[in-house]
């Protein structure tokens, strides 16, 4: 007997309703994102090593721990992509984007990125993350707001309640670098006694020990200064203003001074989200401001402004009911499924089936080994909405029978485009 292949560890199948629910989580957040002006992109699942080692920093356990290489012939150091924005940042300035008249560039985008991490729930080594990236030579308050509240918002509509929203301020250039010094001469006296991830952070961005999830340093860092005591009067009016129109909006919100979030290229406004009824998820999405990415991978000086929701944990946090509600707009059901049960047949029910699918519906068919009980059993699995069924008893005539209101009726096949506008007329969408 041959071995079984599983699928790889940290790896899941989406079959089923799981995968129409993934499908239509994945249409809401796309109309989602148009309502805000973006437009869908797509990049290429691997990309250069070095541009997230310059885009997303040495320092972050993206980059020093947890990337895909690939083994192939050439010169280029090519990895399976660990994130979305280094990516679409790289897709701007090779294709000019930039110099677009229309600004700000609004992108959203949806696919896999990999990462070689210890799998558990809501963790995996493949995972998938739908996102939203701005980019403007510099990023106002509007277009700030604007990626803010379609955070929020589409994840609200999505989940049908209210939702944590955590942020943070990480300042301008010169906030960081006075908050840099401060958090240098907190930690210097304590770095024996941290992890050795802390000692290489101390060393290349001192704001990523804030982040660590070592329960020694966890307590050390509940005594580190907080960024919000560094901001320049510029830094806390944008602030102010990001917090007058959440309250305004009757968003709740956190203020929360720790949030640095898992990548270096963050400045100015950050944030994450959080389910309540799924607390144990961890954060559903995250995103930010950042200031110099582009110009870090050979761009222009522009500002960047983006965010990214787990598919997964968004799919494990919704519960029946709401998995119920997507998926009455799911448009993958079909309309008409063909149960062919004569003993002679002939190519009718296949040329019929064709051009129902040029009118656009969806069809599928039984086996033909199968009976009309199991066929009929098979068409509601599918959540068919008619059965064209073809017997002896009714030869050049189909049933065509409304499997929702349990109704049916004979109709004539002697004519094709006939049988095809009856169906139009009576189909009900």
């Amino acid at each position: 007997m041959s071995e079984t292949i599983n699928k790889p560890r940290g790896t899941l199948d989406f079959i089923a309703k799981d995968k129409k629910v993934y499908d239509s989580i994945r249409s809401l957040l796309s109309a989602y994102a148009e309502k805000y002006g973006a437009e869908g992109i797509e990049i290429p699942s691997f990309e250069e090593k070095k541009l997230f080692v310059r885009g997303v920093g040495e320092s972050s356990d993206i980059v020093s721990k947890e990337m895909f290489g690939l083994d192939v012939k050439g010169e280029h150091d090519y990895v399976l992509r660990p994130e979305f924005t280094a990516g679409v940042n790289r897709m701007v300035i090779e294709n000019k984007l930039y110099a677009s008249p229309d600004l700000p560039l609004r992108f959203y985008y949806c696919g896999p990125v990999f990462r070689f991490e210890r799998p558990q729930k809501g963790r995996l080594r493949q995972l998938s993350q739908f996102g939203i990236e701005f980019f403007d030579s510099k990023i106002d308050i509007q277009t700030t707001l604007d990626a803010l509240l379609l955070f929020y918002r589409a994840a609200e509509e999505l989940l049908g309640h209210s939702l944590i929203l955590k942020i943070n301020f990480l300042g301008s250039f010169e906030s960081r670098v006075k908050y840099r010094e401060a958090l240098k001469e907190f930690y210097a006296p304590k770095l024996d006694s941290m992890c050795e991830d802390c000692h290489r952070r101390y060393q290349q961005n001192v704001l990523r020990i804030l982040d660590c999830k070592v329960p020694s340093d966890v307590e050390i860092n509940k005594e580190a200064p907080f960024i919000t005591d560094f901001l320049t009067e510029e830094d806390k009016k944008e602030l102010n203003t990001i917090i007058s129109v959440l309250e305004s909006l009757n968003i709740s919100y956190k203020l929360d001074p720790r949030l640095v979030r898992g990548l270096d290229y963050y400045t100015g406004l950050v944030f994450e989200l959080y389910d309540p009824m799924n607390m144990d998820l961890g954060a559903i999405g995250g995103g930010g401001q950042y200031g110099s990415l582009m110009k870090e991978i050979g761009g222009p000086d522009f500002e960047g402004i983006g965010f990214s929701y787990g598919m997964e944990r968004l799919l494990l946090s919704l519960d029946e009911q709401r998995k119920d509600a997507l998926l009455k707009n799911y448009k993958g059901d079909l309309d008409f499924f063909v149960i062919d049960l004569r003993k002679e047949k002939d190519t009718f029910p296949i040329i019929l089936e064709d051009e129902l699918r040029s009118e656009g519906y969806y069809v599928s068919s039984s086996s033909y080994s199968k009976a009309l009980n199991g066929s009929l059993k098979m068409a509601d699995r599918k959540n068919a909405s008619y059965a064209l069924i073809f017997d002896d008893y009714n030869p050049d005539s189909v049933i065509v029978k409304n499997l929702k209101e349990r109704s049916q009726e004979v109709v004539s096949t002697s004519d094709l485009d006939q049988l095809v506008s009856y169906l139009n007329n009576h189909f009900k969408k």
